[in-house]
């Protein structure tokens, strides 16, 4: 009854008018609690209303979000629709045995022939020492690597490891006879690898290339204060410029884990691609931001008690990142893969969400679908503009 009252009351009233019939109604339904009470606070001492019109929009200059949309139509190749991303579902190696690397390759091709662009391959329980160019040859059979986003996720003890992975792989795909600047996709480790000052200007001096494989990952925290976890981002791409050279941009990339409120993810994705947008305008490098997204699996007791209660949670997830911008997007797995048959339906379910997301929901076919949503472009904004601040104070 509210929905269509509310509904006729906004045709009725003139656009000035709105909000003022809206805050009536509401405070009726508020029952004498005051409205400030439904304010949010998303991240420190930042809050949003929960609604907002045109009206704050002339009041508050963000025209720079058009040209954050004019950005994501720029990623894209000529023959994509105005959103892409990467499907990159999420694929386990368990040992450097030669039939568990069949068996893992022949899910590798099985899922880029149902609608996948790439792959994040799990290496976390194997020794890299051992990883050398025989086992890239059976993993990556017959897979084109010039055509799809690979990934991998490792466990490293020091940046020599993760420097001798990145070279072995490069020089795989060079030997296979691969375009090394079509290469895609990169590496992902934790954020522990790495020491309190971070790599060595050694190091990152030996990681640039000319190919656009990442083998630099900064992982955005998912603390209370997204403001400061974005300028943390800041801080570290400074350091990273400072040790090395600016070429450098082009060989990082920033992951990002979604998390179950839906509008913090879409604002922080969006307000980090931004501001990094101006750090890459500012070094005058020839490349953009590129964010590889993953979803979460709750340990809730909801989850608990209902697997599928992670399906859910893993397509609003995707859907976030998706409408944040990213470049890639992982969806984990929703199911405990306790047998074989579990494992493979998870999988697929996991990896047609983002199919899904593409052709049925045709999210893809926008190049920003959050414009005009002035309530997230108010959280964009405001998130963006507190970053920045925290970043300024970083460096001063």
């Amino acid at each position: 009854m509210f929905v269509d009252n509310f509904e006729n009351q906004s045709k009725e009233e003139k656009k000035d008018s709105l909000k003022k019939k809206w805050l009536e109604t509401t405070t009726k339904f508020l029952k004498g609690k005051p409205y400030q009470e439904l304010e949010w606070e998303f991240s420190e001492e930042i809050f949003v209303e929960p609604y907002y019109t045109k009206d704050e929009e002339k009041n508050t200059d963000i025209s720079y979000l058009q040209i954050l949309q004019n950005n994501q139509i720029a990623l894209n190749d000529s023959v994509s629709k105005p959103r892409f991303w990467y499907n990159q579902p999420y694929i386990q190696l368990n040992s450097l045995e030669k039939e568990e690397l069949e068996k893992t390759n022949k899910e590798i091709r099985q899922v880029l022939m149902s609608g996948a662009e790439g792959v994040l391959l799990d290496l976390k329980n194997i020794k890299l020492d051992n990883f050398d160019e025989r086992y890239f040859e059976n993993l990556l059979f017959e897979v084109a690597l010039s055509y799809c986003a690979i990934s991998f996720e490792i466990e490293m003890k020091n940046e020599k490891q993760l420097q001798n992975f990145s070279k072995k792989y490069i020089e795989y795909a060079k030997k296979k006879g691969f375009e090394i600047n079509l290469l895609t996709g990169g590496i992902l480790y934790p954020s522990s690898s790495i020491k309190n000052n971070g790599f060595s200007a050694s190091f990152l001096k030996s990681i640039i290339s000319n190919t656009t494989f990442r083998p630099i990952t900064l992982k955005i925290n998912n603390s209370k204060d997204e403001a400061q976890n974005i300028a943390d981002i800041l801080f570290e791409v400074k350091k990273i410029v400072e040790k090395s050279d600016k070429k450098i941009l082009q060989n990082i990339q920033f992951v990002v884990e979604a998390t179950d409120t839906f509008f913090v993810t879409i604002a922080k994705m969006r307000a980090l691609n931004w501001l990094l947008i101006q750090m890459y305008d500012l070094y005058q490098v020839n490349s953009k931001p590129y964010i590889h997204s993953m979803t979460s699996q709750g340990t809730d007791e909801e989850s608990l008690q209902d697997e599928n209660w992670n399906l859910i949670r893993n397509t609003t997830q995707a859907l976030s990142c998706i409408l944040g911008g990213t470049n890639a997007l992982s969806v984990i797995s929703h199911q405990n893969q306790d047998t074989e048959k579990s494992k493979m339906w998870a999988n697929r379910i996991a990896r047609n969400v983002s199919i899904m997301l593409r052709e049925e929901a045709f999210v893809d076919t926008t190049a920003d679908p959050i414009s005009g949503s002035y309530y997230c472009e108010q959280m964009t904004d405001k998130l963006m503009k507190a970053a920045w601040t925290k970043f300024q104070k970083m460096i001063n």
